[in-house]
């Protein structure tokens, strides 16, 4: 248990988060809003369907989140979870933020999941100190021999906050050599990790080679249940090592039996019905989607303290499903998939407005 005083100051220190976190999303999405032309012009759906839908739970949402969340459907749900509610004040209840950081660290996925499939660990970085895949000190010389060694593609990455593919750097048998390594370990400082490259099914390699094509899980630790609330494959542009939309990719929701949507969306935030090499969505089915799913569910058990993880799957030529990695403050995938909770949105909300029964676990 933590002292009084301490627990006043963490108190704190997570209002003034909330409230950064609740203007910085309001501010996107007046932006986004001016993008959109204005969105979806339902004054009277959000005075007759949204306003008393909220009412109930002493909250009123502001209009623009479903000009937004309405615009693509021309549909009006008041299930959907404006950004600076759910960022601000949803997440952080139900997951633990103090824990976010170390429950993240791609190190200790080894640790935490020894029993699901992963990449491949050449050798890590912890703070500063270097270990090989069995968790024992090593020096950066014998690490940096790891890595010469491994005669396949590698790479390196963060192992905490490494979004959207950040920093990562690929390594061939053909472009590594002691200097480059050595100056990507310097470069990195600390807290990063070399991994095998996962080489992908052929289903998912078909839509983009060159990078590595994740299926993004939202689940949710609810009632002693873990609830699958959206699935998203996100496939890179052609050339491209990183399979996010922000660098020429595409995502496309993915049905509960396996099969992608007949649309997915773009940087330029279009839908369309095919990606770059003519392959349309709708024909795919993602691999081992049940075992994915299975996997996920599994996994997220152990780890009571995020109750919303967004996770980054994807299946190997051995068809088995494979975690890379995984986010304890998902996105809600709201445009693309609906709202957040779908049939569970009355027993969330009354659970976080009223119920309250996770008071204490924040301690």
């Amino acid at each position: 248990m933590r002292s009084g005083f301490r627990k006043k100051w963490d108190d704190l220190d997570l209002k003034i988060e909330s409230l950064y976190r609740k203007h910085s999303y309001r501010k996107k999405a007046r932006l986004r809003l001016k993008r959109m032309n204005g969105g979806y012009k339902c004054d009277k759906e959000y005075k007759e369907i949204v306003v008393p839908y909220w009412e109930k739970y002493g909250y009123k949402p502001a209009k623009y989140w479903y000009q937004i969340f309405s615009d693509a459907d021309k549909k009006v749900d008041p299930r959907y979870i404006p950004d600076d509610l759910y960022y601000g004040s949803m997440v952080p209840y139900f997951s633990n933020s103090q824990f976010r950081r170390f429950g993240e660290d791609k190190c200790y996925h080894d640790i935490w999941f020894p029993d699901v499939k992963r990449p491949q660990t050449i050798c890590k970085n912890i703070a500063g100190v270097f270990y090989n895949p069995d968790m024992e000190p090593i020096t950066i010389e014998k690490a940096i021999s790891l890595a010469l060694d491994f005669k396949d593609e590698c790479l390196i990455k963060p192992s905490i906050d490494s979004g959207e593919g950040r920093l990562i750097k690929f390594f061939t048998p053909e472009t590594k050599s002691k200097h480059e390594v050595n100056v990507a370990f310097k470069d990195m400082g600390a807290n990063f990790i070399v991994q095998a490259a996962v080489k992908q099914h052929p289903v998912l390699a078909q839509l983009n080679s060159t990078s590595l094509n994740t299926i993004r899980i939202v689940s949710f630790f609810f009632e002693n249940d873990v609830h699958i609330l959206s699935c998203i494959l996100r496939v890179g542009a052609p050339n491209a090592k990183v399979d996010n939309v922000g660098a020429g990719g595409y995502a496309c929701p993915i049905q509960m039996n396996g099969y992608l949507r007949a649309k997915a969306v773009n940087r330029k935030a279009e839908w369309v019905e095919k990606n770059s090499t003519g392959i349309k969505f709708s024909d795919v089915r993602v691999p081992e989607f049940d075992r994915v799913i299975e996997t996920v569910k599994f996994a997220h058990k152990r780890l009571a303290h995020f109750k919303l993880i967004g996770w980054d799957m994807s299946v190997d030529t051995q068809n088995t499903p494979v975690l890379i990695e995984y986010n304890t403050c998902p996105g809600q995938n709201q445009i693309s998939c609906g709202p957040t909770f779908g049939e569970l949105t009355d027993r969330v909300l009354d659970e976080f407005f009223n119920k309250r029964t996770l008071a204490n676990a924040q301690n």
